[in-house]
Parts: structure tokens; C-alpha cells; sequence
């Protein structure tokens, strides 16, 4: 906690109100991967929840203490214990930790993944949408539920039965020669490899839409990208398999070469 170790404060707004936000990357060697985004993540974040952060070279600092090989960092910002009840301290403050992780790299990463459509729905709040706040018991349960279904990723909608992502992923499909992607303004977290691919078009421009279930049972290809887990083509939405079950040559280029620099 704050660079030093240290067991959890009962008292941490964290833990009371899910108070903050965090992000999980991979650190290879003592080197964070993809760290520019996920700091730009981190500071989005502290800037909507009127938060404090620690500066780069703090965290840098303490990955850098990582053994080395492949592991999974979580970094968590939080606004600490100050405030009463609900109210907040008149300073931007914050307790900020560092978990470490062991990491295993996916097996046959390009077997098409057997997902479904999720029976639990996410609530729609654009103010928090976009984020990774610590408020995820909706990603708690619907893990749950996965698991109860038998299911490789489940794809969530929100209340209104638009697609918003998968429970641990984001999502692409492409219909024809165009790829698409789920608008996140009302619901869902805009992950560090979405907003590379879109940023950086390894697939081209990419459009962001509001779109319904039945819609995605068109599309010719999918795939979901998590900074962990990776680039996952998906094979089977509920009974409906997909005309084309592998990932698409140029984003596993992209990826291939994002995952060494």
C-alpha cells in the first residue's frame, strides 16, 4: 500500500463504497505492458471520480520490484479513509496498491471460443460508463453465471438489451469488409487493447454502434481482446456458429508485435 506492504486499512473507502478504480496489466521482465495506456486509464479515471493519483514513477517504480518472467499486476486506486459517510475529504487523497499476480499464458489461445448471450443485464449510468471502478459485483455474478452455463465468455447487454461486452472482454464483429464494436457511453469498461485497436486501426477504421443480440448473430467474424487474456476468436453464440472462427491475419500481426515492445 503506498510502496510500502502493508495489510488492507478496514477504514479505506475502497472497501466501504468501492470508492476508486484500478487496472490489471501484464509485467514482463519488471516492465509494464502497454503502460502508456493503462496510465492514461488510471488518470481518466482519478480526473471523473474527483480523485487523487500517485505519480507514473511511483508505480513504474514498484513493478519494476516484480521477479522476473511473466506476471499479472493490479493496480488500485482508491480514496482512502478521509471523508464522513458518504462525503468526501475537500483535498484529492488516495491510497493506491500494487498485487501481484502469477501468470499463465492462454492455451491454444485460437481455439474459437462457445459463448452465450448472458441472462443477467448490466445497469446503464454514463457518468461511470467507460470506467473500471471498483464497483464490479455485476462482474461478479455474471462470472457466476458463466460458470454455472458451462460457457467459455458470456456477451452482456444493459438494462435496455443493447450489447455492451463480454464479462471479461470487450468485443469486435465484423459484418462484411467493415469491423464493429459496441458504443460504451451507457454501460461497460473501454479496455486498454479496445481502445489500441481503434486508435491505432490494425483493422481499419473501426465504427462504434449501438447494437442488439440478434444483430451479432449476423456478424461474419468475432473476436474478444482483454489486456491478460489476450485476442480470442469466437466460434459459437448459443446455437449459431459463426462463418469464420479464427482471428483475422492483421490484428494477430498487431498483437504479435504489441507483445513484444
Amino acid at each position: 500500500m503506498n510502496g510500502s506492504y502493508s495489510p488492507d486499512s478496514p477504514l479505506d473507502r475502497g472497501l466501504q463504497f468501492g470508492d476508486g478504480h484500478f487496472t490489471t496489466c501484464l509485467v514482463i521482465d519488471g516492465q509494464p505492458h502497454c503502460w502508456d495506456a493503462h496510465w492514461q486509464r488510471l488518470q481518466c479515471a482519478s480526473e471523473r471520480l474527483k480523485l487523487g493519483l500517485p505519480q507514473a514513477s511511483e508505480l513504474r517504480h514498484c513493478l519494476a520490484q516484480f521477479p522476473l518472467g511473466v506476471w499479472i499486476a493490479k493496480i488500485i486506486i482508491t480514496r482512502g479513509s478521509g471523508g464522513r459517510g458518504y462525503g468526501l475529504s475537500d483535498k484529492r487523497s488516495c491510497n493506491w496498491y500494487i498485487t501481484q499476480h502469477s501468470y499463465t499464458a492462454p492455451a491454444e489461445s485460437q481455439v474459437p471460443l462457445k459463448v452465450d448471450i448472458a441472462d443477467i443485464r448490466l445497469g446503464r449510468n454514463p457518468f461511470f460508463a467507460g470506467l473500471k471502478t471498483l464497483n464490479r459485483l455485476e462482474q461478479v455474478m455474471l462470472s457466476a453465471e458463466k460458470t454455472e452455463r458451462q460457457l467459455d465468455e458470456l456477451v452482456v447487454c444493459d438494462s435496455e438489451g443493447y450489447v455492451v461486452e463480454c464479462v471479461s472482454s470487450n468485443l469486435f464483429a465484423r459484418y462484411g469488409q467493415h469491423w464493429y464494436t459496441p458504443k460504451l457511453d451507457q454501460a461497460g469498461i473501454r479496455g486498454v487493447v479496445r481502445e489500441l485497436i481503434i486508435a491505432q486501426q490494425p483493422l481499419g477504421q473501426v465504427s462504434e454502434v449501438a447494437v442488439k443480440p440478434e444483430k451479432l448473430l449476423q456478424a461474419e467474424q468475432v473476436f474478444l481482446c482483454n489486456s491478460v487474456l489476450g485476442l480470442r476468436p469466437v466460434g459459437q453464440i448459443g446455437e449459431h456458429k459463426l462463418s469464420e472462427v479464427s482471428l483475422p491475419k492483421a490484428i494477430n500481426d498487431w498483437w504479435r508485435v504489441l507483445s513484444v515492445n
